[in-house]
């Protein structure tokens, strides 16, 4: 898919406290390029109501934010059934960048249960899967996130998110936490910029000798140019930075693959007399017709 929006996530570390920081600027660009991948894959959107259209797009955010916290890429698959919701939720980040999530309605019975669950698989590269199964201590998926760095990985996690930025703040070993800790999602954003205008505070006093236009082609030329890894930027440096979009890897040749490793009633069951059918992609709902 040519000049698809990319979403550029940036991994820093708060050395002085020990606090990894993920920070996107870009939840337009990462919505942008669903719209896209919808459209060009010939899928309808969903008509899902505003509680569930909030739900599906906070999980795509903090899935990617929680990939992106990780030194080596891996896969990682949400699965999420809240507690009393009548909808389940599916979420899949890939190494290279792309992110697909899935909305699909429960029975009458699963809908009712008042317990829920949600289940993390990871798969890094030559390693086997790691799957993790907890019960929701909320409602919202993206504390549901949270709750896995703190249970699973031991590492407590703060994660925010607006309409055009989002980040994540995850504690290191020997970190200084109650910084963040109790802090509101509007308050973490504000903690964070305030990090990062500390390095723009610095760079205006060094350039006080340039005209104002001079300083205006300096910014420009950094901000096109910008920061090297391992870079100081006010007191975070930065670690890593990569970008997300959405896209699924699911083709005509994997869909195949998938019926054919069915039992053969189950094939036979799904075939019936029919020359062609229509399935459905488990990860991003885009359907796929086969043929005998």
């Amino acid at each position: 898919m040519e000049d698809r929006p990319l979403a550029l996530y940036r991994r820093y570390l708060w050395e002085s406290k020990n606090i990894s920081w993920i920070y996107t600027s870009g939840i337009d660009q990462l919505f942008a390029s669903r719209r896209q991948y919808f459209e060009t894959c010939g899928m309808a959107q969903h008509m899902l109501t505003e509680a569930q259209q909030h739900e599906i797009d906070d999980l795509i955010v903090a899935a990617t934010l929680a990939a992106e916290s990780q030194v080596e890429r891996e896969s990682w698959g949400w699965t999420i059934r809240i507690p009393l919701k009548p909808w389940g939720l599916f979420c899949a980040t890939e190494p290279e960048g792309a992110v697909c999530a899935r909305f699909s309605l429960l029975s009458a019975e699963a809908s009712q249960d008042p317990v829920g669950m949600f289940a993390v698989q990871r798969i890094a590269p030559n390693s086997p899967m790691r799957q993790t199964s907890l019960i929701p201590r909320d409602v919202s998926t993206h504390l549901l996130v949270e709750q896995y760095f703190d249970e699973s990985e031991q590492l407590p996690a703060r994660i925010a998110i607006s309409s055009k930025e989002a980040l994540m703040a995850l504690s290191m070993p020997n970190a200084e936490w109650d910084i963040v800790k109790g802090l509101s999602e509007t308050d973490l954003f504000s903690l964070f910029h305030e990090l990062l205008r500390e390095n723009e505070v610095k760079e205006e006093k060094a350039d006080d000798t340039l005209s104002e236009k001079a300083r205006e082609i300096k910014a420009k030329f950094a901000q096109a140019k910008g920061d090297p890894i391992g870079s100081m930027i006010g007191d975070l440096k930065l670690m890593h930075e990569s970008v997300f979009y959405y896209g699924c890897r699911c083709d005509i040749r994997q869909i195949r693959q998938m019926i054919e490793h069915l039992p053969q009633s189950q094939q036979e069951e799904l075939w019936q007399d029919s020359k062609s059918i229509e399935v459905q992609c488990p990860r991003c709902g885009r359907t796929h017709i086969l043929t005998r």
